[in-house]
């Protein structure tokens, strides 16, 4: 693959304000300093196009280390579903290429919260949960 089909252009919309004013504004000057990232420009208030090399980094890396730095990223089901197939297609555009998944950790699903908690207990140390009579279908 040559390069002009490594560099990707993409948007990241965000929601809610950010502390330091326009999330937009502020994602574009942290955005520049991310490894892979060629270039970030604000199309807008909630709006970030991002270009960068998918040989050094992918989408998905980059939306999380916005998360990581404090913005509040767009989770409408439009978005997601346009985030899923992005990061399917990197993702099998990184294996043609022979790199890694990104700088990601691989980590299972985890429950977080009271529920997996109380779930993970039960289950680890053999403790009955509540009486609930669909518990045998599970």
């Amino acid at each position: 693959m040559d390069e002009k089909h490594r560099i990707k252009t993409n948007e990241i919309w965000f929601r809610g304000p950010h502390e330091e004013g326009e999330p937009a504004r502020v994602a574009e000057s942290v955005a520049r300093w991310f490894p892979g990232v060629v270039e970030a420009k604000r199309r807008g208030p909630f709006c970030l196009e991002v270009e960068y090399d998918l040989a050094a980094t992918c989408l998905k890396s980059i939306r999380r280390a916005l998360q990581t730095a404090g913005f509040h990223l767009d989770a409408a089901l439009m978005e997601k579903l346009k985030c899923a197939l992005v990061d399917y297609s990197e993702q099998a555009q990184r294996e043609t290429l022979g790199l890694e998944d990104g700088n990601l950790p691989m980590q299972k699903y985890r429950a977080t919260g009271e529920a997996g908690v109380s779930r993970d207990r039960h289950l680890d140390e053999g403790v009955e949960g509540p009486d609930d009579p669909w518990r045998h279908y599970l």
